[in-house]
């Protein structure tokens, strides 16, 4: 069965050996062909083209510059072909494709480097892209295929969503010392109301479901602290806690990748009061696409620890 570009590797062939030899019949015979179709074969290329590609009145013959010219790019566009072919060759029995992950930023930190370079490791033909949006938008951003998979804390009861939970995490309540009452005791630091009540406070914006679980857990224990930033991003918020702008809730998970200055006290938040389900959010199985899935694979392996 002819193969693309067969014919112009013929020809490449007869220009190549013109360009040596100088002759048609020394060609032919180099090439076990016929004089008569070599013949047949450069006209039939010069017809199509309109152009000349050898030059009949120099002896021995050479090719023109249009000639030349076809040479030389056929050669490169057969290489080239060639590495396509052998790169397409190379993928069979290789998962490729192209997985869109939603994540917080914050969250980010804590969960992308544990998947990401094992991912690349065992897929590296699989494309990954990050998108990062209020997480009120990423099950939405599933549901409509802009997303195939998103990481996060909300979860969105829809039957056309499932979830996968990964670990759970904790919270710490991060306070600069100087808000501090004077008789704190780090081993008995009592209700967190009574640390941060009319204190100077730093939120994520609402739209983050980490911060909807930290608005949650300040109602029920009737903590009213003085809001004075809010920051849609959860290290910057750590990271003011800890210049002593303000007090301000994180989960346990961040604190482990982050440092606080020494004049800043961290308060971690009783479980169950206050705990948060880390989870991959996505289509039903049966409408993820074979990357995403091996993704969710993955996830579920590397954190199967904190699914016992």
């Amino acid at each position: 069965m002819a193969t693309p570009l067969n014919h112009e590797r013929q020809l490449v062939d007869i220009l190549t050996e013109i360009s040596h030899t100088g002759s048609v019949s020394r060609t032919a015979a180099n090439l076990f062909m016929t004089q008569p179709t070599v013949s047949k074969l450069i006209r039939s290329q010069e017809k199509q083209y309109g152009v000349a590609l050898i030059d009949r009145a120099q002896h021995p013959l050479r090719l023109t510059y249009a000639g030349e010219y076809y040479l030389d790019q056929m050669q490169q566009l057969i290489r080239s072909y060639q590495n396509v072919s052998n790169n397409l060759k190379g993928y069979a029995g290789t998962t490729v494709g192209r997985v869109t992950i939603g994540v917080n930023p914050s969250l980010a930190r804590v969960v992308l480097p544990q998947l990401l370079p094992e991912f690349h490791r065992r897929f590296p033909q699989i494309q990954i892209r990050l998108f990062e949006q209020s997480a009120s938008n990423m099950a939405q951003a599933v549901l409509n295929g802009d997303i195939d998979l998103n990481i996060g804390t909300a979860r969105t009861y829809d039957e056309s969503l499932e979830h996968q939970r990964l670990f759970t995490d904790g919270a710490a309540l991060v306070i600069p010392v100087r808000l501090l009452p004077e008789n704190f005791d780090a081993t008995h630091p009592g209700k967190v109301a009574t640390l941060i009540n009319g204190q100077d406070f730093i939120e994520e914006t609402d739209d983050s479901g980490f911060q909807r679980m930290v608005t949650s857990y300040l109602t029920q224990t009737e903590s009213d602290p003085n809001v004075v930033l809010r920051t849609p991003n959860l290290t910057t918020a750590l990271q003011l806690a800890s210049a002593g702008l303000g007090a301000t809730i994180v989960p346990a998970s961040l604190l482990a990748e982050q440092t606080v200055e020494a004049d800043t006290q961290i308060v971690p938040l009783p479980i169950p009061e206050f705990q948060a389900d880390v989870a991959i959010t996505y289509k039903t199985a049966a409408q993820l696409n074979e990357a995403a899935t091996e993704f969710l694979n993955l996830a579920r392996t590397i954190f199967a620890s904190g699914n016992d």
